[in-house]
């Protein structure tokens, strides 16, 4: 295979600082792209090169012209092109708020998280693991008391996550958290959240954990009742995930330690962060130090009701052997 060396790239490079306009690129191409289909391969190489040079001349003339008519004719006649991403060519969907009535809203409210929301009780939220953890599965799960108030760590070991789910609703809890880690694996894979008595259930991905010893800035912390921000639940479903993540904390704030919990979702992957934040220069300026622990959660299910085997009341699952839009999502 015949390779161009440094003397053939100046040898093959064109003089491009004579250009004045982006016409005169592309005719430069035009005739390049003549030589590239000779039959010699070190001529076509050559071509090549040159055009690849072109292309980026062409392309930043165009940028100037542009740039040039703009500030002569202003931004109405030339607008700023602004690129395409998937946030900005993503499939509207039809929960948005701003397609949704007043009334269409506060239906949409009255789900299981209502009670909460209309008489604000304490939640009490008991946190399981199955089989025998290992050492950073059972340090995740002491975080995890760490984070949420009133909350209580039991190893469930074979017993089936049903049956806790009856016996905690007895003894006054009101969601259960399991974390789930395969036998021969030292971090948990996934988090199954149940709220008591009737569901319903969601089934998370959990990926990218930091520990709080791991974190560049250590930052006491303790189980505060925190100030809770929810950000980037559009749809109906997002809306939903979020309401269920907020019955998970109390509804009173202790705002005199100042700690606040984020939950960020962005593309389907929720993001948890917890922050410690102080005032300065006389409330002007708020710094923010990081808590811990991190971690990203992924919906892979929804179910009605609590979790069992045989439950079929499927809301949503993900399934990755199908072929879905990357520009339609679930929660945002």
């Amino acid at each position: 295979m015949v390779k161009l060396t440094a003397k053939d790239r100046a040898q093959a490079t064109v003089k491009t600082y004579d250009m004045k306009t982006s016409l005169e690129a592309e005719d430069k191409i035009s005739r390049e792209s003549v030589k590239s289909q000779r039959r010699n391969r070190e001529v076509r190489l050559r071509a090549n090169y040159n055009i690849m040079i072109l292309k980026k001349k062409a392309k930043k003339l165009r940028n100037q012209e542009r740039q040039k008519l703009r500030e002569d004719h202003g931004e109405v006649l030339y607008p700023k092109m602004e690129p395409n991403t998937i946030e900005s060519l993503r499939v509207p969907d039809p929960t948005f708020e701003e397609n949704l009535t007043q009334e269409q809203l506060e239906t949409e409210k009255k789900d299981e998280t209502l009670e909460y929301f209309m008489n604000g009780y304490k939640p009490k939220l008991l946190i399981t693991c199955p089989y025998y953890p290992s050492k950073a599965t059972r340090m995740f799960c002491r975080e995890m008391l760490n984070v949420f108030p009133n909350s209580t760590l039991i190893y469930r070991k074979a017993t089936q996550l049903s049956r806790v789910c009856l016996d905690a609703h007895k003894k006054g809890f009101t969601d259960i958290l399991d974390v789930f880690v395969p036998r021969k694996a030292k971090l948990p894979t996934s988090l199954i959240y149940a709220h008591l008595p009737e569901g319903p259930t969601v089934h998370f991905r959990l990926s990218g954990i930091t520990f709080m010893k791991d974190l560049p800035d250590k930052f006491p912390a303790a189980p505060n009742n925190p100030e809770l921000i929810l950000t980037n639940f559009k749809t109906a479903q997002g809306r939903r995930i979020a309401r269920l993540f907020a019955i998970l904390f109390p509804s009173d704030p202790d705002f005199r330690k100042r700690q606040v919990i984020a939950f960020h979702n962005q593309r389907d992957f929720i993001f948890f962060r917890r922050y410690k934040y102080a005032f300065r220069k006389e409330g002007e300026k708020v710094v923010l130090k990081e808590v811990g622990p991190r971690f990203t959660l992924k919906n892979r299910k929804l179910l009605k009701g609590l979790p069992k085997f045989d439950n079929k009341n499927v809301e949503y699952e993900y399934n990755p052997h199908v072929f879905v839009k990357n520009k339609k999502t679930f929660a945002n």
